[in-house]
């Protein structure tokens, strides 16, 4: 009886599935139009100046929403500069030297201080990080430090050929002039 009912459920199941699908359909309605591809695509650059304290926890939290309104996706690569200093002038206005987070430094006492984030597609936290205790840093490495936000596309960041410790090279990529910087403090 066990084989009746085993022969009958798998000739069952191979007259269902081989069955014809009919006709085809009629089409259906066109989709939205998409972007132009990576030269329809939006990247952004912004500035945010901090100081880090023991009252922020040496860390600066930076909601995208307040600098631009760009959407960010989850694919999206989010870069952090700090600025570290200056080279000569170009038309009368300093040329800055940024350098790509995590950067690290070591203290004339011994140790280690590294400035670092993380990131998520609706904000960003620059921090420090260290070996010794946050509060002995000099004003130089925690008041008025400027950092550089610049938010990709996933399609920029995956181009092995973009440089993104080279920031001359991001701000070419997204095709973004230096006076086209909002600056936040």
């Amino acid at each position: 009886m066990k084989r009746i009912y085993f022969l009958l459920s798998f000739v069952l199941i191979a007259f269902t599935s081989c069955s014809d699908d009919g006709e085809m359909g009629p089409p259906g309605p066109q989709g939205p139009e998409g972007p132009a591809g990576v030269d329809g695509l939006i990247g952004t650059v912004f500035d945010v100046t901090g100081d880090f304290t023991a009252a922020n926890d040496y860390t600066l939290f930076v909601d995208y929403a307040e600098f631009t309104d760009v959407e960010v996706f989850e694919t999206d690569v989010v870069l952090v500069y700090l600025r570290v200093g200056t080279d000569g002038e170009s038309g009368g206005e300093p040329v800055y030297v940024w350098r790509l987070l995590p950067q690290t430094y070591y203290l004339d006492g011994g140790g280690t201080m590294q400035y670092n984030y993380d990131y998520t597609f609706f904000d960003a936290t620059i921090f420090l990080d260290s070996d010794v205790d946050l509060a002995t840093l000099g004003t130089a490495y925690t008041d008025n430090q400027v950092f550089r936000i610049a938010i990709l596309p996933a399609e920029y960041a995956q181009d092995n050929s973009l440089d993104v410790s080279n920031f001359e090279a991001v701000m070419s990529a997204l095709d973004i002039q230096e006076s086209e910087i909002p600056q936040l403090e």
